[in-house]
């Protein structure tokens, strides 16, 4: 889980994102999410971001391939959600998506 503000500046970085993304909390806080290189495309969540901000959405949905910081590929769902009633920033939470396995 990563929550930003209205200016998409780190409020909060958990533990997950800690071990999934390799930068610990105190290394992001307080800096710009399109700033970081972690290897999440954070360019693609520009706009989702905005659309919750801006409350032209009530949440997004989106898939993104990334590489997680053992240099593994990997396909991650993110949830972007307002972080209250009044629109305070945006929480996102990612998981990382299994491929189906191959049918025999």
């Amino acid at each position: 889980m990563v929550a930003v503000d209205p200016r998409v500046q780190v409020l909060a970085w958990n533990h997950r994102a800690e071990d999934m993304w390799g930068l610990r909390a105190d290394e992001v806080k307080g800096r710009h999410l399109m700033n970081l290189d972690f290897g999440l495309p954070v360019e693609q969540l520009n706009q989702p971001i905005r659309s919750v901000l801006s409350q032209e959405a009530s949440h997004v949905e989106l898939s993104l391939d990334c590489v997680n910081r053992r240099g593994r590929s990997a396909r991650f769902h993110i949830r972007a959600n307002p972080q209250s009633g009044e629109i305070l920033g945006v929480i996102l939470l990612m998981e990382e998506r299994v491929p189906d396995p191959l049918p025999s």
